[in-house]
């Protein structure tokens, strides 16, 4: 199934669903006949996504997840038990955020605190986000130094598996750290 008929199913369900529900079920705002999803506690328009976020939205406007933090972390292969898709997943996501980050990790913290994240307390620097407003993830960077190279991770709370499919988390993850790549090098 390509994007067109990911987008045209996801569409179709929202379509059933009365904005109203959408709303309580998942914090979206309904606005002028336009769903606003707080992403990275900025309010944007679902008509200003990208393809693939749109898809991503949709299937979490639809999802009607749990509300509740677990409160346990746990990465992606706890969340995805298709294992076929973590070099997938480290490769759209944990390498282009290590690479970016593990060079300045102050900024990580940083950046994350200014979107409404929340220090951390794991590997050298991490932060705990709230991406949308019931999912946060928690972005970890271990520091390099003459042995090692920088190092990182990206986990969810238990909950995320509530929200989305092991695909669509990979997305998730990948569509987040180019936001805070974005936002850290809009702030330098």
């Amino acid at each position: 199934m390509g994007y067109d008929d990911a987008l045209t199913l996801a569409a179709e369900k929202l379509s059933k669903i009365p904005p109203e529900k959408v709303c309580e079920a998942c914090g979206a705002i309904y606005e002028g006949e336009e769903f606003f999803l707080p992403w990275f506690n900025r309010k944007r328009s679902l008509s200003s996504a990208s393809l693939p976020e749109k898809i991503l939205w949709l299937h979490y406007l639809t999802a009607n997840g749990s509300k509740n933090e677990t409160g346990q972390l746990i990465a992606y292969r706890e969340a995805a038990p298709a294992l076929f898709y973590e070099p997938n997943f480290y490769k759209r996501a944990v390498k282009p955020f290590v690479n970016y980050f593990g060079k300045i990790p102050e900024e990580l913290v940083e950046t994350g605190i200014a979107l409404g994240g929340r220090s951390a307390a794991m590997g050298d620097t991490s932060v705990t986000i709230n991406i949308l407003p019931y999912l946060p993830l928690t972005f970890i960077i271990w520091k390099g130094d003459d042995e090692f190279p920088p190092d990182g991770n990206i986990l969810f709370d238990k909950s995320a598996k509530t929200w989305f499919a092991p695909e669509d988390l990979a997305v998730l993850a990948s569509a987040a750290v180019y936001e805070l790549i974005g936002i850290s090098k809009e702030t330098l």
